[in-house]
């Protein structure tokens, strides 16, 4: 698993991040021991709502991952974000803000993923500018994302399934009518009823 680790950790160092070799290796040695790497199961949750002390920058190489969020008071839970393979997954107000994290971080398909905490990520922001750039990067990316769910959730029901399985196809392929739904603002009865009048 260590040097499964090793490899991931400098695979995405290489094709992420525009450093010189010295640098890539400088980078590698002091981010390498930050990192822990486990075997995860589909559904398993990696995260779950905290301080943001205990959140972690997450990196699935195998697996699509998704986020949600549980509210209790209308007791339902709903989609946030989904992560392809192989996409740093991470909540920029807690990494950046220390808000508290309030999202699931769940797996979608089995697979192994490599962590770094946000106090560590943090640290290294400070050390390498071109981290820094990276996670900039990946924030806007965010951001793009949670703009075009507003929008999407502001559709028609049937043109919102439509179009969210048009956009998602892997992930429709390997996700059960409970995930679908919650990812599109639906009940899952409420979207198998509409699926089914098509």
């Amino acid at each position: 698993m260590k040097e499964h680790k090793e490899n991931l950790i400098k695979h995405y160092i290489k094709t992420k991040l525009n450093l010189m070799p010295d640098r890539e290796q400088l980078l590698f040695e002091r981010i390498a021991p930050m990192f822990t790497i486990q075997s995860a199961l589909k559904l398993q949750d990696l995260e779950s709502p905290g301080p943001a002390s205990e959140g972690r920058v997450w990196y699935s190489a195998q697996a699509m991952v998704h986020g949600y969020y549980y509210s209790k008071k209308k007791d339902a839970i709903y989609g946030t974000q989904i992560w392809k393979k192989k996409e740093a997954i991470l909540f920029a107000s807690s990494l950046l803000n220390g808000t508290d994290r309030t999202n699931y971080v769940q797996m979608l398909e089995d697979g192994i993923v490599t962590s770094i905490s946000y106090p560590d990520m943090l640290t290294i922001r400070s050390e390498f500018p071109e981290v820094s750039a990276d996670i900039e990067q990946t924030i806007l990316q965010n951001e793009q994302a949670h703009q075009h769910r507003i929008q999407l959730l502001n559709e028609p029901s049937l043109d919102r399934i439509m179009r969210f399985e048009k956009e998602n196809p892997l992930f429709c392929s390997i996700t059960n009518l409970d995930i679908k739904a919650m990812h599109v603002g639906l009940k899952r009865k409420r979207y198998g009823y509409i699926r089914r009048q098509v």
